[in-house]
C-alpha cells in the first residue's frame, strides 16, 4: 500500500561508498527501484523525504555517520510521490497505526499539518512540541507563513497542558499570541529563556507525542537555506541536543523536520546540518531509558512541605535516567476515584519546591491537572 505514496530510491544512490560496519550506512536498508518495498512493520524507525534539491546530499552525509548499536534497524523509504494533504494524511496514518516511528524531511512547512492531523487520527488527546521562531497559527502569522497549527488547536480545550512552541522570539508573536497560546494550553519558551539552560527545555520535550522542528529556530549563520531567514536563532549544536532530547522520549512518535529551501545555498554544508540533526534524533532513540512510568518501579519518591498548597507535594525520580517528574492528583467524580498523573519536570524544579518557591513549570500543572 505504502507504493502508492512513495517514490524508491534510485539504484545508483545506495550509498555503497558507506558501508562500512562503523557507518550507518551499512546498517541501513532501503526502498530501491526495481525492488519490492521491505517489510517496513518490523523496522522501530524510518526516514521518509520530500523530492527536492538536498535530499541526495543529506543522505549522503547521514549514512557517512557512526552507526549505532549492532540490533539497531534503519530503514529508508524513500521520498513522497506528491507533497500534498492526499498523500500525507494516508501514508502517515497507517504509520503510526503500525507503531513504526517516522521522520518526515521535507521543505514544504505546510505539510505538518496532515503530518499533525494523521497522528491525532490515531491518538486524539496528543502532546505537541514544535521548535520554532515563532507562532504559527492565525491571525498571528500569515497564510504565506503556513500557520498550519490552527486546525490541531481548534480541536483542543482549556483544562489540560497539550504543547510547548520552543525559540519563539518575542517581536514575531503579538501579546494577544501569548495569551491565545496559554488559554490553548500551549506554553511559548522565549528564544532567550530557552537557550540559557537547554537542559530546562528537556521535560517540555519529553511528554511530547509528536515534535516539529522549523529550520527557522536556527540561526541564519548556522543554516542559510532556512524558510524564513532569521538573523537570531538556536545555534545547530544546540538544535541537535534539544533533537537528541526528542529521540530520548518514551512517548514520542514521530518527528518532521521543514521549512528549507536548497535552491540558492550551499547544498552541501546545510545537507550535512540536516543530516546532523537526523543523527542526534537517532542517538536519542537508540539510547531510550524506557523509564516513562506506566508504575513506579525503579522510581524513588520525594515529598517535600510547600506551604503554599498547605500540604505535601509529591515528586518522582528515575533510577534509570536521572528524570524527574511531579505528581498531580486529580478528584473524579464523587471523590472516591483519584486520577494520577506525573508530569514532566527538572532536578531543579525540585530543588526550587524545596526552598518553598514552584517553579513556573509546577504551577501550571497543579493548575491545569488539579
Amino acid at each position: 500500500m505504502l507504493e502508492n505514496w512513495l517514490k524508491p530510491l534510485p539504484l545508483d544512490n545506495l550509498w555503497a561508498n558507506y558501508s562500512s560496519p562503523w557507518q550507518l550506512g551499512s546498517m541501513t536498508s532501503f526502498y530501491t527501484a526495481g525492488f519490492e518495498l521491505p517489510a517496513w512493520h518490523g523496522f522501530p524507525v524510518t526516514l521518509i523525504t520530500c523530492d527536492a534539491p538536498g535530499m541526495t546530499e543529506m543522505r549522503d552525509a547521514l549514512y557517512s555517520f557512526k552507526c549505532f548499536q549492532d540490533d539497531f534497524d534503519f530503514l529508508d523509504l524513500g521520498v513522497l510521490r506528491k507533497s500534498n494533504e492526499s498523500i500525507i494524511l494516508p501514508l502517515f496514518k497507517e504509520i503510526f497505526n503500525s507503531g513504526v516511528f517516522p521522520i518526515l524531511v521535507t521543505n514544504d512547512s505546510s505539510l505538518n499539518k496532515s503530518f499533525i492531523q494523521a497522528l491525532h487520527n490515531v491518538q486524539p488527546n496528543l502532546h505537541l512540541t514544535v521548535m520554532d521562531d515563532r507562532f504559527r497559527c492565525f491571525p498571528f502569522q500569515s497564510a504565506s507563513e503556513f500557520p498550519y497549527l490552527d486546525s490541531f488547536l481548534s480541536s483542543l480545550d482549556e483544562t489540560s497542558e497539550r504543547g510547548h512552541i520552543i525559540g519563539v522570539q518575542s517581536h514575531l508573536v503579538p501579546s494577544s499570541g501569548f495569551l491565545y497560546s496559554e488559554e490553548k494550553g500551549i506554553s511559548l519558551h522565549r528564544l532567550g529563556q530557552a537557550k540559557q539552560n537547554l537542559q530546562e527545555l528537556e521535560p517540555s520535550i519529553r511528554h511530547a507525542d509528536i515534535c516539529i522542528l522549523e529550520m527557522s529556530a536556527l540561526k541564519y549563520p548556522d543554516f542559510p537555506s532556512q524558510i524564513p531567514k532569521s538573523p537570531s536563532g538556536f545555534f545547530l549544536e544546540e538544535i541537535c541536543q534539544l533533537s537528541r532530547y526528542a529521540g530520548l522520549s518514551d512517548t514520542l512518535k514521530g518527528f518532521s523536520i521543514s521549512g528549507f529551501d536548497f535552491k540558492n545555498t550551499n547544498n552541501q554544508v546545510d545537507a550535512q546540518a540536516l543530516a546532523q540533526i537526523i543523527w542526534y534524533l537517532l542517538d536519542g532513540f537508540n539510547n531510550k531509558k524506557g523509564d516513562f512510568p506506566v508504575n513506579f518501579d525503579g522510581m524513588v519518591e520525594y515529598l517535600v512541605e510547600v506551604k503554599e498548597l498547605h500540604g505535601l507535594l509529591t515528586f518522582w525520580k528515575s533510577n534509570r535516567s536521572g528524570r524527574w517528574w511531579v505528581q498531580v492528583e486529580k478528584v473524579n467524580g464523587s471523590g472516591a476515584n483519584i486520577d494520577l498523573r506525573l508530569i514532566p519536570v527538572s532536578y531543579q524544579d525540585y530543588l526550587d519546591a524545596c526552598e518553598g518557591e514552584l517553579s513556573t513549570r509546577v504551577l501550571k500543572a497543579l493548575v491545569r491537572y488539579s
